[in-house]
């Protein structure tokens, strides 16, 4: 099994545990009596949990390693999704989110550090645009597949179980692949059988003396870096848009008529263009390590379709959701990678990115649960719509502040971050 393979695998796992919902949210609502705001925290709370389990990631990397911190994730979506089954009261439900965003926590903090540690520079962009796809290509799976399911079935409880196969596949790939990271340890001599073999074996000792030399920074010390916060917010206000749709898209044009499956259809559909979008944003955006431009050009395409969805959502449904998708695809994984371009060793731009995900998760979680607010209280979307037009906005504005020329000092480095010969100010 090679590594990217059993990247792709854990990808599908990451989104059908909270895409799977809300096209089945009216059942599951008339099964456990929940008001708008009580659902919407089947969305908030793994998000939540996403963000918070996020801070533990370079713990886990010390006592567990990649490949058991991973495995650990991937136990607590096997525990979500079964339970899922059975369940049948809203507290079991709640408890069913907050097991799988503590498992798409772990998995989602740590395997960018993988990606950063296994591949070349150039590499690297294009494999995180591939993960980027198949964690938004699982959610687009997520709408469309479980409410066919449970309509064929008869039971809400099996659209939203039978990702259990999906996990114990990921799993089964995960525990078989090989990381590269941890399998270049040769000593010189065995390494140097020709002259590129020797400047190889030198190159990966001297990184791995870097590693040693300048260890990972704590989540202590990224909390006193201003860049750190800044990322985290534009990460977490980007996912804003994404958690709410993913939360209340469906049950939005149910409202206007459409069925369970038509509409979860239409969330599938707006996974399917963020594939798109996480696909080829990246692989336009690898020459130059000044990502800006593509990233205005995901968060206007964004801005685009929500006014289309507030002023206009049946005339071009299909035409907002996707521009919707297609820009979130692209801030997304060019996301994460504006996060790893910050630093050139795996260690560090893993810390980076994951305390960006942990407080920016943080922050898209309130979104679904204010739009259900909203929703309980004036019975319509448009608030909720309008308030997502300001913030896209207001993160075109910011996305012009991560000149990459100013990364080294606006971590605290008094040389270039790509140099890999750091010195803290």
């Amino acid at each position: 099994m090679t590594l990217w393979l059993a990247i792709v695998a854990l990808g599908l796992t990451l989104r059908p545990t909270l895409t799977s919902i809300s096209p089945l949210l009216p059942q599951i609502r008339e099964a456990t009596g929940m008001t708008y705001p009580v659902a919407a925290l089947l969305t908030s709370v793994p998000v939540f949990a996403m963000g918070v389990g996020a801070f533990a990631a370079n713990g886990l990397t010390r006592r567990f390693g990649e490949r058991r911190g991973v495995l650990l994730g991937l136990a607590g979506l096997a525990l979500a999704c079964g339970v899922r089954f059975v369940a049948h009261d809203t507290v079991t439900m709640i408890a069913t989110a907050l097991a799988s965003g503590i498992g798409i926590a772990i998995i989602q903090a740590l395997l960018p550090g993988v990606v950063k540690a296994n591949y070349s520079a150039a590499r690297m962009t294009a494999m995180m645009g591939l993960y980027s796809a198949a964690l938004m290509g699982g959610g687009g799976l997520g709408a469309a597949a479980s409410p066919w399911v449970a309509s064929a079935t008869g039971d809400w409880r099996v659209g939203l179980g039978m990702w259990l196969a999906v996990v114990g596949v990921a799993a089964l790939a995960w525990w078989r692949a090989p990381l590269g990271r941890h399998a270049a340890q040769p000593t010189m001599a065995t390494m140097a059988t020709t002259e590129a073999d020797l400047r190889a074996a030198c190159r990966v000792a001297s990184e791995r003396l870097a590693r040693v030399a300048d260890g990972a920074p704590s989540m202590r010390e990224l909390l006193r870096k201003r860049r750190a916060w800044t990322l985290a917010v534009y990460f977490g206000l980007i996912n804003c848009t994404y958690t709410t749709m993913v939360a209340w898209l469906p049950p939005f044009y149910q409202q206007h008529g459409m069925s369970a499956t038509r509409s979860g259809a239409l969330l599938a559909g707006l996974t399917a263009c963020q594939v798109v979008a996480a696909l080829t944003l990246p692989w336009f955006a690898r020459r130059n390590v000044d990502r800006r431009r593509w990233l205005t050009l995901a968060l206007v395409a964004t801005l685009g379709g929500l006014i289309g969805l507030a002023a206009a959502p049946d005339a071009a449904a299909w035409g907002w959701i996707g521009a919707i998708g297609f820009g979130l695809g692209g801030t997304f994984s060019l996301g994460l990678v504006l996060a790893l371009d910050h630093h050139a060793h795996p260690r560090h731009a893993a810390a980076l990115a994951a305390f960006m995900q942990g407080v920016g998760f943080c922050i898209a979680a309130v979104a679904p649960f204010g739009a259900g607010a909203v929703l309980a209280a004036t019975g319509s979307f448009v608030a909720s719509w309008l308030g997502l037009i300001v913030l896209n906005v207001a993160l075109i504005a910011l996305t012009w502040r991560f000149d990459p020329a100013g990364y080294a000092s606006a971590l605290g480095f008094s040389r270039d971050a790509h140099s890999g010969r750091h010195q803290r100010a």
